[in-house]
């Protein structure tokens, strides 16, 4: 809050004094970084300066603006411009000696090098801006990055671990919630990455204390993608997709493009592991659209190496340039001589440089739609396994209720032979036999072909053909149970003497029922009944 009534103050001081405009637009600018908020109005003021601005007649107020589009670039997700502009900018410094703005200039651009991958580059340029005049909370900043960025090279996670936690003590007495909250973020991250997530989120805590009194939604957002990170490594998918909800609301909010593509592929993963196969496609597609926006606004760089030396080396020739001018002028001639050579091999570097990036272009967006491709191919093969665990499940059902069906006619056949031995044995024997006869007959008769066993089948049959009850009854609504148990064997491919034996009536009445059936199915008399029910 202080911050921004400072910055309306200096707005108010610069609307009467426009030589003060550049220091203006480059605090407002630096606020926004720091904060990780975009705002498009400030880059097309600070376009506008420049063409006052220009760096022969005020070097100094150039170098800030082109300083200021910088830092708005990188929030937006625009490396190359960013870059470019920083480079730009340092020459500026570099030639008026002005240390301390060198300084930022050489940390920003470490942090343009970190988030592109170029991490030996990244930390070259924190090392050069550690300059004893910048204020001490910066001086410490820069020191965590460079150790960050030593994480990613040859010097390894845990001495940069050690680096930044030997850090601790200094930043606690520097008393800045700031430097404090980034170290702790970055010392969890590193824990993170040498797969020590418990030592990771203790830091990760400390780090969420500060970041409630420090009012910074680009910490916040950085803080909770990394709590959400830590939870998914833990299994607890819950609570990791109600952190990344939080980041990705902020992230949206502020408008900052690189944060929004890391919400987007861990809200992928979460997914992809729950097993939520189309919300995982979903943020895929999201975070593949989300990186394809900063390439295209960014154009990949690549040949980093090169570039920055090629620069460098050209900056360095100007500065030296502009420090012997009065010993050189005797050599004009042998000066513009130089001067052209040199923009030649310039021009020359500058389209390998291009043709590299263009090439670097085409690669990337390949790779981007193999990717996608293989993810289509992993959708289908996912598809196609459910398919055929369906298929199996329903194969199952089917011999389940085929061998019901069969356990049924065999156990009324069973039942019918010994109604008939009772039956004769109920003739010829005696009063005892006479007496057991009858038992054994009144309970076959209560066991035969009852109503539970029929509404067994036709429970399994349902489970097998869901549909098919329904549509018989959406045909005919006056079909009894009896009517559809019936269809239900037909459609099963039953002849009329197996059902005849399973129902434990003749065929002639099953024949009988076939015709009442077709009645009310309304069929035509050259219609097949088994055919009509299969197709149901």
């Amino acid at each position: 809050m202080e911050t921004q009534n400072l910055l309306k103050e200096l707005e108010k001081i610069s609307a009467n004094h426009p030589e003060l405009v550049p220091q203006y637009l480059y605090w407002k600018s630096f606020v926004n970084y720091a904060q990780g908020v975009s705002d498009p109005k400030v880059n097309t003021v600070i376009r506008s300066k420049l063409k006052f601005f220009n760096e022969k007649k005020y070097p100094f107020e150039n170098a800030l603006l082109l300083h200021s589009l910088a830092y708005n670039d990188v929030i937006i997700g625009n490396y190359t411009d960013s870059f470019t502009n920083s480079l730009k900018a340092l020459v500026r410094y570099k030639e008026l000696g002005n240390t301390l703005f060198e300084s930022r200039v050489e940390l920003l651009l470490g942090v343009i090098c970190f988030r592109t991958r170029n991490f030996d580059i990244s930390e070259r340029f924190y090392k050069q801006s550690l300059s004893p005049k910048i204020p001490k909370a910066e001086y410490m900043k820069a020191q965590v990055n460079m150790y960050c960025a030593q994480a990613f090279t040859k010097t390894g996670i845990e001495k940069a671990i050690n680096g930044m936690v030997k850090l601790i003590p200094t930043v606690e007495k520097l008393n800045d919630l700031g430097v404090s909250a980034v170290l702790y973020l970055n010392i969890g991250g590193c824990y993170m990455l040498e797969n020590k997530p418990e030592l990771a989120h203790s830091y990760y805590e400390k780090a969420m204390k500060i970041g409630n009194q420090i009012e910074n939604k680009s910490f916040m957002t950085s803080l909770l993608i990394n709590e959400s990170v830590y939870s998914l490594g833990i299994g607890n998918f819950k609570e990791a997709e109600s952190y990344i909800e939080k980041a990705e609301e902020l992230s949206q909010e502020i408008g900052n493009a690189e944060q929004l593509s890391l919400v987007y592929n861990v809200k992928y993963t979460i997914y992809d592991k729950e097993g939520s196969s189309e919300k995982a496609f979903t943020y895929l597609k999201k975070y593949n659209n989300q990186k394809e926006k900063i390439l295209s606004s960014s154009k990949t760089i690549d040949s980093y190496q090169a570039y920055v030396e090629a620069f460098m080396a050209s900056a360095e020739k100007e500065l030296m340039i502009s420090k012997q001018k009065t010993m050189l002028e005797k050599r004009k001639l042998t000066i513009t001589l130089i001067s052209s050579i040199f923009i030649i091999l310039l021009g020359i570097a500058l389209s390998v440089i291009f043709y590299q990036k263009k090439k670097q272009q085409a690669f990337v967006k390949e790779s981007e739609k193999e990717a996608l491709r293989k993810q289509l191919a992993y959708e289908k093969s996912i598809q196609q396994i459910r398919e055929e665990k369906h298929k199996e499940v329903l194969d199952a059902k089917v011999r389940e209720v085929t061998s019901y069906s069969l356990i049924l006619s065999n156990k009324n056949n069973v039942l019918q032979e010994i109604l008939e031995k009772a039956g004769k044995s109920n003739e010829h024997n005696e009063n005892d036999t006479e007496h057991f006869s009858e038992n054994v007959i009144d309970i076959v008769r209560k066991n035969l072909n009852t109503e539970v066993e029929s509404h067994k089948f036709i429970h399994h049959f349902n489970e097998v053909h869901p549909q098919f009850f329904s549509k018989l009854k959406s045909i005919c609504k006056d079909l009894t149970e009896n009517n559809l148990r019936m269809c239900a064997y037909f459609k099963m491919g039953m002849s009329m003497k197996q059902v005849a034996v399973i129902l434990n009536v003749s065929t002639e009445t099953v024949k009988n029922a076939r015709y009442r059936l077709k009645k009310k199915l309304m069929l035509k008399k050259d219609d097949n009944l088994d055919d009509f029910l299969r197709n149901i």
